[in-house]
């Protein structure tokens, strides 16, 4: 007896911890479906596969090797040249032409209509996700 509701709490816990982050951290394209999640510095795929890693200033590929950095507003290649800005809600390309908008848990491209969803994701990581669909 004393076993199972061992179980049956370590359970209950694993199941509230997964739909937590699963419902906290969803990125969504424009009609909602789930396109990737980012937990715990990870970012995956819809399957739930770790596509590649936010660590500090560095984005990773799932290998780890460092394909780009997101500092001060800046996004940059791995030779820190940079790609585009993400500053007060605008995804700006090099030119700092703005590309697209991220506000209220949405992803806009330049025109406004919306592009993708994040819930639960900081808007800076959820601009970064996406910033690869406006260049």
């Amino acid at each position: 007896m004393k076993h199972n509701i061992i179980q049956a709490l370590i359970t209950v816990l694993i199941v509230l911890s997964a739909a937590q982050s699963c419902d906290a951290q969803k990125l969504m394209n424009s009609s909602r479906s789930i396109i990737g999640y980012i937990e715990d510095g990870s970012v995956r795929s819809s399957s739930r596969s770790t596509v590649g890693y936010f660590e500090d200033k560095k984005v990773m590929s799932s290998s780890r090797s460092i394909i780009g950095y997101y500092e001060d507003g800046k996004v940059m290649g791995s030779n820190r040249s940079i790609l585009g800005y993400i500053e007060n809600g605008r995804v700006m390309g090099s030119s700092r032409s703005i590309r697209g908008y991220v506000e209220d848990g949405k992803v806009l491209d330049s025109s406004r209509s919306i592009i993708g969803y994040y819930e639960g994701v900081l808007p800076s990581q959820a601009a970064l996700y996406f910033f690869f669909f406006f260049n």
